[in-house]
């Protein structure tokens, strides 16, 4: 047998060596612990953003994470626990997948994962939804979309359409030659031959009483009558659950280029009288999203009455500056006033007689309307439909009218309100419809819009079995 040695110098180098490899290995795995860290992070973020709602993006075209999951209760831990199950699984995949494998050199868990920033739907008054409805209608038509509603709305304020006191004008008027016909009465004995004169002012306002949509629709038994309980829809719950607002980078849209492309969105988005939305819980969602009611009946009575009015200012503005549909009302007017023996109520009853002529044509232009034709907003000789002689006749007539005119439709109308509508009232009654209708899907009984994000920042507590601890951030959304 030979004897072995070692020199005291390959002693020493031996021990220098050992330590540079297992420093070397040390640094390996401190690199191999932060790489892999990082990659399971972005996967674990790819992932949750992943779990997108289907019939959200379905329906609406929008990217929402549904932090309920299905359940009753949305609520950010549910995002912070998802996260970090999807870490672990990719930590550790031979817990969850039959993979062979030899010792685990970075021992990894995700002990904590928190979120420090998360854009609810329901920010900021519903800024959130908004930013990505228009993104949508953007990337959808383009920059260059300019729509009709904004200079529908510009013409309709101009002319003093909205806030017209056409109907007060009407009252007192009617006020004042009642009253005087009153004390005429009195004055005369029973043999007075104005005794039981009838303006025809009196029978086109017995049409006032019975309801603009049995006037309005051809069809008024085949309207919807769908009631929505909306005291459990966004607007109306008390506490919503808050995030942290939009994300940083992003602004609200506003001016008149964004609520443009937001009222676009809910034209194409929402249904409304003529164009309804199948599967949807209200029938008339744009009419709701103006008016707000909870039976579908009731919001598109609003509507119609909101149309009359301009209508009814647009058409005694026209009446009273036509001279020869003044002179045809003035000859009844004449015959009536010389009946009742007060030639000084020519004028008054002149006035009545033309505010129920625009009545009558206002009511012809909802018919005309509601049928899905148009209808010019500034009339002419040529735009009228109502003669005087079926003026007290009217409503046997209001399917008689020309057809394919220009002008502006009910879908106008209703794009011009959403214009004018304000913003905050408008995104809240929106999420009010997306909330009803998601939840008439299977699995989505509870949903709720304020338990909507689309952005998230999560910071995540990362420990070795190595004894090692990591801390790493990320920021993602959808775009």
């Amino acid at each position: 047998m030979k004897d072995g040695y070692i020199t005291v110098y390959l002693s020493l180098v031996t021990g220098i060596l050992l330590s540079l490899i297992l420093t070397v290995v040390e640094g390996v795995r401190m690199h191999t612990i932060r790489t892999q860290t990082e990659c399971v992070m972005d996967m674990a973020m790819d992932s949750a953003l992943a779990e997108y709602h289907r019939e959200l993006l379905e329906q609406y075209d929008l990217f929402f994470i549904d932090m309920s999951y299905g359940s009753a209760s949305p609520s950010f831990a549910n995002v912070e626990e998802h996260i970090r199950n999807y870490m672990n699984m990719n930590f550790r995949p031979f817990e969850v997948f039959d993979i062979p494998v030899g010792k685990d050199l970075t021992a990894l868990n995700a002990e904590e994962v928190a979120l420090l920033k998360a854009s609810a739907a329901s920010d900021d008054g519903g800024a959130v939804l908004k930013r990505q409805a228009v993104d949508y209608i953007m990337h959808r038509w383009g920059l260059s979309y300019l729509n009709q509603a904004a200079v529908n709305a510009e013409v309709m304020e101009r002319k003093g359409y909205l806030d017209s006191d056409v109907e007060q004008q009407r009252v007192e008027m009617e006020k004042e030659v009642k009253d005087r016909i009153l004390q005429k009465q009195q004055e005369e004995d029973e043999d007075w031959e104005g005794q039981n004169v009838e303006l025809p002012s009196d029978i086109v306002n017995q049409a006032r009483g019975e309801g603009i949509l049995g006037l309005a629709s051809s069809r008024p038994g085949e309207l919807s009558r769908t009631s929505i309980p909306v005291q459990t829809l966004l607007s109306h719950r008390g506490k919503l659950l808050e995030g942290t607002g939009l994300p940083e980078g992003k602004t609200k849209p506003s001016g008149i280029a964004g609520n443009c492309l937001f009222q676009k969105y809910i034209m194409e988005k929402c249904g409304f009288y003529g164009q309804e939305k199948e599967h949807a819980a209200f029938s008339y969602q744009v009419e709701y999203i103006l008016e707000g009611k909870e039976n579908d009946l009731d919001n598109l009575r609003a509507v119609a009455n909101k149309i009359l009015l301009i209508r009814e200012a647009a058409n005694v503005a026209y009446l009273f500056g036509d001279s020869a549909k003044r002179e045809q009302a003035k000859g009844t007017a004449l015959l009536i006033s010389s009946i009742l023996t007060q030639p000084e109520l020519t004028e008054p009853i002149t006035a009545l007689i033309l505010f129920a002529w625009g009545y009558a044509e206002s009511v012809q232009d909802l018919r005309i309307l509601f049928d899905g034709e148009k209808v010019p907003l500034v009339k002419t000789s040529e735009s009228w439909n109502t003669p005087y002689s079926q003026l007290l006749t009217f409503r046997g007539h209001l399917s008689e009218y020309t057809k394919g005119q220009s002008g502006m439709s009910y879908q106008d109308y209703l794009g011009a309100f959403l214009f004018l509508q304000a913003e905050e009232e408008a995104l809240n009654r929106l999420m009010d419809v997306i909330e009803a209708d998601i939840r008439m899907t299977p699995g989505n009984e509870n949903f709720r819009m304020d338990g909507c994000v689309d952005a998230i920042t999560a910071q995540a507590s990362v420990k070795s079995g190595y004894g090692r601890s990591f801390q790493i951030m990320r920021d993602y959304r959808y775009e």
